[in-house]
């Protein structure tokens, strides 16, 4: 869900926490609840069209935002994340977390890797993935030797075990650690 779309939902979210709790109140007759408050309000809203209009106009936003809300629901559900691929016996649909733990089984392996992490987006329109990489690289092994091989490594197991194209493979140096070694002690 992108951040215009969680927006909306909390502000939706806030409006109905604060229905709901007017609503609570008006059932047990306290504070702004109370009929001749709720009364005095309604006769407000009826008789003058200055407030009438922005209470219609509010209204008409949140049966908007409503609907909003009910068709990015449903289209989000049928969308679960994934990479589909049709073979001669039928479907096969892997998920994007299942290729982020392939290509951090693949990393793993690798000797002078620490701390990886993996993220995966779908390219619908070419059937393909891409990964983004981050990961902490020990101090004394060249970084471009060891990214080009983490790269050759991960597209490869990621394609030979799911059986998706991996078109692209981002590598993000966080930091570098020095390896544990022994001091010498020089007498």
């Amino acid at each position: 869900m992108n951040a215009h779309h969680r927006l909306l939902l909390l502000i939706f979210s806030l409006i109905l926490l604060v229905v709901s709790g007017v609503g609570a109140l008006i059932t047990i007759d306290v504070g702004i609840g109370k009929k001749e408050t709720v009364t005095r309000w309604m006769d407000t809203v009826y008789a003058d069209p200055q407030i009438r209009w922005p209470v219609l106009v509010i209204s008409l936003l949140l049966i908007l935002f409503t609907l909003h809300t009910i068709i990015q629901l449903s289209q989000n559900r049928d969308q679960e994340t994934g990479v589909d691929r049709m073979t001669e016996f039928g479907h096969i649909r892997v998920s994007l977390k299942t290729l982020e733990n392939l290509a951090l089984q693949a990393g793993n392996n690798i000797k002078g890797i620490h701390n990886l992490s993996a993220r995966v987006k779908h390219d619908v329109t070419h059937s393909s993935v891409g990964i983004g990489l981050k990961l902490t690289v020990d101090g004394d092994i060249p970084i471009q030797v060891l990214s080009e091989q983490l790269q050759q490594t991960v597209k490869t197991h990621v394609e030979e075990i799911a059986g998706v194209n991996v078109n692209k493979i981002s590598v993000y140096i966080a930091d570098t650690v020095q390896p544990d070694r022994t001091p010498v002690r020089i007498d």
